[in-house]
């Protein structure tokens, strides 16, 4: 049993097109009626839980006569931001996810359960909080540093989460459980519209050129895009980074890798995939790209990212 005597719920309750406001009152009732003490922090605009964390990290290292700790009851963007707001400062403070998204990759790839009621019960059992690799990444054009619990991408698939986090049927189809759908037809909007771009990779001291890189994600877990398997083989305990690079071909010839993709993970042995694994990336190109850590669009710019893992602590 969980040895923490107040709980901080960083709540988005617009995530999953209202999803989160249902999940956050039905968590609240769990705790009330366990009698855990809880105080309900609700996230009003974007970047508003980047802040929120801080505050609340401040307090945590202040009172550390009382055991205290943070649940996070929001979509992948909400856990995005909440790490954010943690940096590195506080990265020791461990931290509960409730999924209440419309993708929830990150709590599909670590094991949390998508039933709010038995994803609480994981948090509140848990022994000792489990140390997971998240990517971290440096922007040397802003100078700047993220992290992302998923992924970061660019090119291809950074336009089609720009593009889904737009659509008009967004909201409507995630409330059928169908985000999938919108994911899916931003994809094939967009991909008639972007172009191929050169690329430059380094994966662990090796350079590698690319001139017609289209596709371009970095992987933390096997997931994105609300449940497409796009790197199997990565892993949030190994210390690598897996990266997926797919040069732009026709349009068939994508979905015929993305059925690979959802029905067995067969597209990393394809001619037309080009897979790493390494524990260090940096990503350079000399055009502007859409870029996105976690489905948040980045700042639209020539790339020059260097990546790799940190630790972060989360009850699972």
């Amino acid at each position: 049993m969980s040895t923490i005597k107040h709980y901080h719920l960083i709540i988005n309750e617009l995530s999953g097109s209202g999803k989160g406001k249902k999940v956050s009152h039905q968590i609240g009732n769990l705790l009330t009626a366990q009698q855990i003490s809880f105080t309900v922090h609700k996230s009003a605009y974007h970047g508003h839980t980047v802040e929120l964390t801080k505050v609340l990290a401040q307090e945590i290292e202040k009172e550390r006569n009382l055991a205290q700790s943070i649940i996070v009851i929001g979509g992948d963007g909400t856990l995005h931001e909440v790490i954010t707001g943690l940096g590195e400062q506080y990265a020791h403070i461990p931290v509960g996810y409730i999924p209440a998204g419309s993708g929830n990759d990150f709590a599909r790839g670590t094991g949390i359960s998508k039933d709010p009621k038995k994803a609480l019960k994981q948090i509140l059992t848990a022994q000792q909080a489990t140390k997971l690799d998240i990517i971290e990444y440096y922007d040397h054009n802003q100078q700047s540093k993220g992290f992302a619990v998923n992924n970061v991408g660019i090119g291809f698939d950074a336009a089609v989460v720009k593009r889904a986090n737009h659509s008009p049927s967004k909201i409507f189809l995630n409330k059928l459980g169908l985000s999938s759908f919108v994911y899916f037809a931003s994809l094939v909007q967009v991909f008639f519209k972007q172009s191929a771009f050169p690329l430059t990779i380094t994966t662990n001291g090796d350079i590698t050129q690319f001139d017609d890189a289209f596709l371009v994600i970095i992987n933390n877990h096997p997931y994105f895009g609300g449940g497409i398997p796009v790197s199997p083989k990565a892993s949030q305990i190994d210390g690598k980074l897996d990266l997926i690079i797919l040069p732009k071909h026709s349009f068939a010839n994508l979905l015929y890798l993305f059925g690979l993709m959802i029905f067995g993970g067969k597209h990393l042995n394809h001619k037309n995939v080009y897979y790493y694994q390494a524990q260090t990336i940096s990503l350079k190109t000399t055009s502007k790209m859409d870029s996105n850590a976690d489905g948040e669009i980045l700042v639209d710019q020539p790339i020059d990212f260097q990546l790799e893992t940190s630790s972060r602590y989360f009850w699972i």
